[in-house]
């Protein structure tokens, strides 16, 4: 199933309030995909292209842990539910994600291209490292 993940992938989950939120798949990373979450919720794991054109990024980019959530479908209620051809990410030239300790701290974009950088420009970016269902919705519990 996760060779099947592409880019423009939209998804729903269900949350932790028995509704669906939703997402889109930006791009692939060695550990899993980047995606965004929309702050559209419904009753029904089903969103119109109006729905997702009108809605905003609920949280920050995350990777997700696709093997868990996609193929072997561990954890939660997560499924790829369309797809948005030819989808191009936008807003997210300023999205990092980093690992490392000390001098051997990385900064790594969406498309998983690497820069080393030090401990300092390090803090404040997310950790390169993949969420599964409990973290995301650790993540956006607050904000529905």
């Amino acid at each position: 199933m996760i060779r099947f993940i592409k880019t423009g992938d939209i998804f729903c989950f269900l949350n932790e309030k028995n509704t669906y939120c939703f997402g889109r798949i930006l791009s692939k990373v060695s550990i899993g995909n980047v995606a965004e979450i929309l702050d559209f919720v419904s009753p029904t794991p089903e969103i119109k292209v109006n729905e997702i054109e009108q809605s905003n990024r609920l949280i920050e980019l995350v990777i997700l842990d696709s093997y868990t959530l996609f193929d072997r479908k561990i954890e939660g209620d997560w499924r790829i539910i369309g797809r948005h051809i030819n989808y191009i990410p936008t807003d997210f030239e300023n999205t990092f994600f980093t690992y490392g300790v000390g001098d051997s701290c990385r900064k790594v974009d969406i498309f998983d291209n690497e820069v080393p950088i030090n401990e300092s420009q390090a803090k404040g970016l997310t950790d390169y490292s993949p969420l599964g269902n409990y973290d995301i919705n650790d993540l956006i519990s607050d904000k529905l």
